[in-house]
């Protein structure tokens, strides 16, 4: 899942790890997901209202949060056919679940959650203007916040093709015609200029981060966050 980027200490192996047997089903499990997408997209499940704003609402939550500078942790790329407002939305849910509401239990330190909204211009897929596109993790220390995370898609674009075949060695291969997708990688960044030198903390962040892989994988595996792995 980690494709030329930054990584971080032991998170960073372990989202490797995680994103390389997210994928170990190879191309049956692509063209599966592909072949459900392409079936459901003419009728699909609108996302919920968390995943799309007003422009003025969008524009106003940019203006409140605007884009701090910080360092890349990783950089995931997403396949193309995966409907990105759906994926984040999923994504959000679940920090909302296990970061703001049950951070403590889950990762030793309280959390607080908010959305961040694609703006207009971006290239690629001209309607997702307004989607949500990820959202900041604030960590938080006897109310204060002592580190913060975002979780979002680049402004990088894939390229979706109409349906995936497979070659000779039985590996995903793009056909028919094509098209520009935005956001091509989920990115993770360190929002913060501070260095992490508090170990509670790191052990924190850490945490979240495995907890964010596994809901990852799971989406991948399962078509949700949510869903109990029987294995």
């Amino acid at each position: 899942m980690i494709r030329g980027a930054s990584a971080s200490g032991a998170a960073a192996g372990t989202r490797t790890a995680n994103h390389r047997h997210a994928y170990a089903s190879g191309a049956g499990r692509l063209a599966q997901l592909h072949r459900q997408h392409s079936r459901s997209s003419a009728g699909a499940r609108r996302p919920s209202a968390t995943v799309f704003a007003s422009a003025a609402a969008q524009q106003q939550e940019l203006d409140r949060a605007p884009r701090r500078e910080g360092k890349r942790i990783s950089s995931v790329e997403v396949p193309a056919f995966i409907m990105r407002d759906d994926m984040m939305d999923q994504l959000y849910r679940w920090a909302l679940v296990n970061a703001g509401e049950s951070a403590v239990r889950n990762f030793g330190l309280p959390m607080d959650v908010s959305p961040r909204y694609r703006a207009a211009g971006g290239t690629g897929d001209t309607d997702m203007t307004g989607s949500l596109w990820g959202f900041e993790v604030e960590v938080l220390r006897d109310g204060q916040r002592v580190a913060e995370l975002g979780i979002n898609f680049d402004d990088d674009c894939a390229v979706r093709s109409e349906w995936l075949g497979q070659d000779a060695e039985g590996f995903p291969v793009a056909e028919g015609r094509q098209e520009q997708v935005s956001g091509k990688n989920l990115e993770v960044w360190y929002l913060d200029s501070a260095k992490l030198t508090d170990e509670d903390l790191r052990a924190s962040i850490r945490s979240f981060c495995a907890g964010l892989v596994s809901a990852v994988n799971r989406f991948y595996s399962f078509g949700s966050v949510f869903a109990e792995d029987s294995s």
